[in-house]
């Protein structure tokens, strides 16, 4: 402001004519003013902006001395704080270290409790071995027997148990799926022979069969594969062969050959082609049958001709076919009911028994042959379990391969479904009675297999076997049948243990 005013007056003593300033925001002429009148202007001013200042001044010095004493404030605050607790973390050292202080104590005390226990308990040992007689050794071998008979007892407990609950949940719902899919089927069966009979009109047309010196019989044999027996009736004609195929085959040439009534040679082995073709057209027919049956429109080729000769095989007297269609109804009430993949349980129970339409040709089971047969037309993994496992000599992968055994067994276990040979049942019913035997070895006395072996009742010895050991014992007999036995439905096994004593009053 100094340098300001003093350039004014340096202007105007200078004589200068004009001269222009900018003072303030406004332009002003300084010409002819007096010097006297810039001077005041400049002062006032100059007083005016240093009263603003010294303001200003005395503001900011009141505002920073209220900031100072309100942080001196907080900081004796927080330093009272800050000494509070250190008085408490002080406090709670002091009873840490107290504290320390006690639990080295106990701890001595603790250890020195023990080391008088161990003390007492070698005493207590030498006591015990010399009362009982028995070493430390000899005692826990006698424990050891002990401990294995409660577990046996427990173990016996715990399987009734477990089957008591098992049979509350299980038995009243399984009884209710099976009886409501067997009721969905209804197929009669009607026990097949190995023989078939044609009627004839007269002994003339026998003879015609027979031809000179029997030529027409023999070639008809040679060409067929079966036997003919003219001896037993005189209006019919047998026709003997354990295959039902060719037993079919010759039943249609010999009933075109006595329709046209020009037999020879000749004429027989063009009524055995002709029958031969309409077999083969009756077998695709037979397929597509059992295809629909099991909801299996794109089903192989190969495949569809396999299943189609079913109807000309017999397993106990029961024809593959009908089997085969009451299996896969089974089977789809049985999925249907146990929320299953129903598609693959009816194409499994198709298939199940394929086997056997080769089983002459190859010396294997059955069911190995049919997922032989599956494998080899690409179809599914699991599909190929369901069919092959069906005799559980295979291990189950799947519960639709559980339900395909399933379906099989009630369909061959039903009243009248089969028909079985003299020998196979005292073969089968030896076997169960000899599984019974293999599990039990000297406690069995007796083994009797009843209701067609359906039933096992096992005696065993009182004296070496008690309640709680024959009921493992029935387990493990039922379990070994299980695996080694072939046999329809199922064989209860009952253990009998009675003790009796008999005297004579003379």
């Amino acid at each position: 402001m100094e340098a300001v005013i003093a350039l004014i007056a340096a202007l105007t003593a200078a004589g200068g004519t004009f001269a222009v300033l900018k003072f303030g925001m406004k332009w002003v002429n300084v010409k002819n003013i007096p010097e006297e009148v810039i001077l005041e202007t400049a002062n006032k001013k100059f007083a005016d902006r240093i009263s603003k200042v010294n303001e200003e001044e005395e503001a900011l010095r009141r505002d920073t001395d209220e900031r100072i004493k309100k942080a001196r404030k907080e900081f004796m605050e927080q330093e009272a704080l800050l000494i509070e607790r250190e008085k408490k973390l002080n406090g709670r050292a002091k009873m840490l270290d107290e504290k320390s202080e006690e639990l080295v104590k106990e701890s001595e005390e603790v250890k020195n409790m023990q080391k008088g226990l161990e003390i007492s308990r070698a005493k207590l040992k030498t006591e015990l071995e010399k009362i009982s007689g028995l070493t430390r050794d000899e005692a826990t071998k006698k424990l050891m027997k002990e401990v294995e008979s409660d577990m046996a007892d427990y173990e016996a407990q715990l399987i009734r148990k477990a089957e008591k609950k098992a049979e509350e949940v299980s038995e009243e719902k399984a009884k209710e799926i099976l009886v409501e899919a067997m009721q969905k089927v209804e197929t009669d069966y009607v026990g097949e022979t190995t023989t078939t009979s044609v009627k004839i009109e007269d002994d003339k047309v026998k003879g015609r069969i027979i031809g000179k010196e029997g030529r027409n019989i023999r070639a008809f044999e040679k060409a067929t594969g079966v036997d003919v027996i003219v001896d037993d009736s005189p209006t019919t004609i047998g026709l003997s062969s354990f295959d039902p195929l060719r037993r079919e085959i010759a039943r249609v040439s010999l009933t075109k050959l006595v329709g046209d009534g020009r037999i020879h040679p000749g004429s027989i082995e063009e009524a055995i082609r002709k029958a031969k073709n309409e077999i083969a057209v009756e077998i695709k027919k037979n397929g597509q049958v059992l295809a629909e049956e099991a909801g299996w429109p794109g089903i192989d080729i190969g495949l569809l001709k396999l299943i189609g000769k079913m109807k000309y095989r017999t397993s106990y007297g029961q024809t593959l076919m009908s089997h085969v269609i009451e299996v896969i109804r089974i089977g789809a009430a049985l999925a249907t009911e146990m929320k299953a993949d129903v598609d693959l349980v009816k194409k499994a129970c198709l298939l199940h028994d394929v086997g056997k339409v080769l089983s002459h040709k190859l010396d294997i089971p059955h069911h190995h042959i049919s997922g032989q047969i599956a494998r080899k037309y690409g179809l599914d993994d699991k599909l190929v379990n369901a069919i092959e496992a069906h005799h559980l000599d295979i291990e189950p992968t799947s519960v639709e391969a559980m339900i395909v055994h399933i379906a099989d067994a009630i369909s061959g276990a039903r009243p009248g479904a089969r028909k079985d040979s003299y020998e196979q049942y005292v073969k089968r019913i030896e076997g169960i009675e000899n599984a019974a035997k293999e599990v039990g070895g000297d406690k069995i006395h007796e083994v009797f297999a009843i209701r067609a072996g359906r039933e096992l009742r096992v005696i065993v010895d009182p004296n070496t076997t008690n309640d709680s050991e024959i009921k493992v014992l029935a387990k493990k007999i039922a379990e070994n049948i299980q695996k080694t036995q072939n046999y329809p439905g199922n064989v209860e096994v009952s253990v009998i243990r009675e003790s009796r004593a008999v005297e004579v009053a003379r």
